[in-house]
């Protein structure tokens, strides 16, 4: 995967990441020395205990959107009725030059692509590394064990074949 300019994290994804203490791997896959995320989404971690561990990591920064952005997002009626942190981590994503936003919501994730950003799920993102061969297919099978026990992360059949195949 080439490097990009910014990568954006919504709260699931991060929280996912989080739990399996794999931030590292998205930072390294993409070839980046920062990841960003919205006040929102801190917000959303703030009140799990998730925080201590976000607060320990390197590399990941906190950076708000432009608030006219974001209402005029609100204009688009769908947009609208995204939570706070999915709104912020797309109008963010669409402020920076050459992003991925890397989200789980599957409703999110639609607006978002409609709207021109570029979105990758869980699923997405560990096809993406064993397609890269940037992990190992042991490493895939270790990664989609810790996010079902870690996380309670349901991967559909389909994915979970690609990935384990």
């Amino acid at each position: 995967m080439t490097a990009r300019a910014q990568v954006v994290l919504d709260a699931d994804f991060l929280s996912a990441f989080l739990k399996i203490e794999q931030l590292p791997l998205v930072r390294e896959f993409f070839g980046v020395e920062d990841l960003l995320f919205p006040p929102a989404v801190l917000r959303e971690i703030s009140v799990t205990d998730l925080l201590l561990r976000l607060a320990v990591i390197p590399g990941i920064h906190l950076q708000s959107p432009d608030p006219k952005k974001i209402q005029v997002l609100r204009s688009e009626g769908a947009f609208s009725l995204l939570g706070a942190g999915e709104q912020e981590a797309i109008a963010l994503s669409l402020e920076l030059a050459s992003s991925v936003l890397l989200m789980n919501d599957n409703r999110a994730g639609q607006i978002a692509t409609r709207l021109g950003v570029e979105v990758i799920n869980v699923p997405g993102f560990l096809l993406a590394c064993k397609a890269s061969g940037s992990i190992s297919q042991k490493q895939i099978a270790e990664l989609v064990s810790a996010l079902k026990e870690k996380d309670h992360y349901g991967f559909r059949k389909d994915a979970l074949d690609l990935l384990l195949s």
